[in-house]
């Protein structure tokens, strides 16, 4: 199916349909569901993507009306798919998944199925690309993810944090009365000593706050060799383990009693493995290892009131002593000169958006947990 699937660059674009329900489900009908599929991918071919796989949820229950989407309502409709039901045993009902409010048509287990796929194809050689349904696209994201500033990265995400922006005093400020903000870096390359390493992203501008990812659209590469587990794969075979691991087990429960599903939802364990495995590059000298004015992960000073609500919802953030993410600019010319020149002139209050990345390590520890 996924050799059937991938362009030339073996290279696969992924979506997912579902029946859900639930108190954190999204109500549509099958209808919309599917509406929204198939103007996905109308809008991918516009832009010259065919090279798609929509994936459903196989719910494993025979009399129910959605148990298998791709077999029931996308094929008839001449549309390639396939279908995944990971881990609907341990949600079926009596079974253990039950105590955490999941069951089989949770929105929690479509995603589910999204990163075990994404995981196994990976694993294969493919590249994937996993996007929601409901994202616009103007251009071809494959082309874009091929080019400058991202075709050096292994892992890409989205960001459902401030966005980080070079300007001349580090901190955060608002953009809109809506409450969105951007994060200030200033350029520190003497702080930094950035290597040749660093400098493969673009001009590294300095630390950032370690950031809420979202998982509305990723990318990760394959490895060199099919058949090797690489890092951002890494990501999400893990997430997929603690999840499938932890609907094993008794849930977690808030302050006030009530089961608190967070530690089973595939967009906070992604945010959790992440940050397990980010890591400051070795690159950066030891001045160079500082905690960004705003990032909660490692404030050496008191949290306000709004850091201390951000962080307790980022449950997963670790406590560390300086910030691992850097800010990079898009270089315009080789050298580290080309660098220096493009931090001179860039003053700007806010200029443009920059890129957000770490460096990814494998963690100390066992994935379940």
């Amino acid at each position: 199916m996924l050799a059937a699937r991938a362009s030339a660059r073996k290279d696969v674009v992924i979506t997912i349909l579902g029946p859900t329900s639930g108190t954190r489900a999204i109500k549509m009908e099958e209808e919309v569901g599917e509406a929204f599929v198939l103007n996905l991918l109308s809008t991918l071919a516009s832009v010259g993507v065919t090279n798609t796989l929509p994936i459903t949820t196989h719910l494993k229950l025979p009399s129910h009306p959605g148990n298998n989407l791709c077999l029931t309502r996308l094929r008839p409709r001449g549309v390639c798919c396939a279908y995944s039901g990971v881990g609907m045993g341990v949600v079926h009902q009596g079974a253990p998944g039950r105590a955490w409010t999941v069951e089989e048509t949770h929105p929690y287990m479509l995603f589910l199925q999204r990163w075990w796929l994404t995981g196994q194809a990976v694993w294969r050689g493919y590249s994937v690309l996993s996007l929601d349904t409901d994202l616009h696209l103007s251009t071809n994201p494959l082309a874009m993810l091929r080019a400058p500033p991202y075709s050096t990265f292994d892992a890409l995400m989205q960001l459902d944090s401030a966005w980080a922006v070079q300007g001349d005093s580090e901190g955060q400020v608002p953009t809109d009365e809506r409450g969105q903000h951007v994060n200030v870096v200033p350029c520190r390359r003497r702080l930094l000593a950035p290597s040749a390493a660093v400098d493969a992203h673009g001009c590294a501008c300095g630390a950032v706050p370690a950031p809420l990812l979202n998982t509305g659209f990723v990318y990760v590469r394959a490895a060199a060799a099919a058949g090797a587990t690489s890092l951002p794969q890494l990501i999400v075979n893990r997430s997929v383990t603690k999840i499938m691991h932890r609907l094993a087990r008794p849930p977690n429960h808030d302050a006030k009693g009530a089961v608190d599903p967070h530690a089973v939802w595939a967009q906070d364990v992604v945010n959790e493995v992440a940050s397990e495995m980010a890591s400051l590059h070795p690159g950066v000298s030891a001045a160079g290892r500082r905690c960004h004015t705003r990032d909660s992960a490692c404030s050496p000073r008191p949290l306000s009131a709004q850091d201390a609500r951000d962080a307790k919802r980022r449950w997963w953030l670790p406590r560390l002593p300086h910030s691992v993410w850097l800010a990079t600019h898009r270089r315009t010319a080789a050298g580290a000169e080309a660098c220096d020149a493009a931090d001179a002139s860039r003053r700007a209050p806010n200029d443009l958006q920059l890129v957000a990345w770490t460096s990814l390590v494998a963690p100390t520890a066992a994935a379940p947990t």
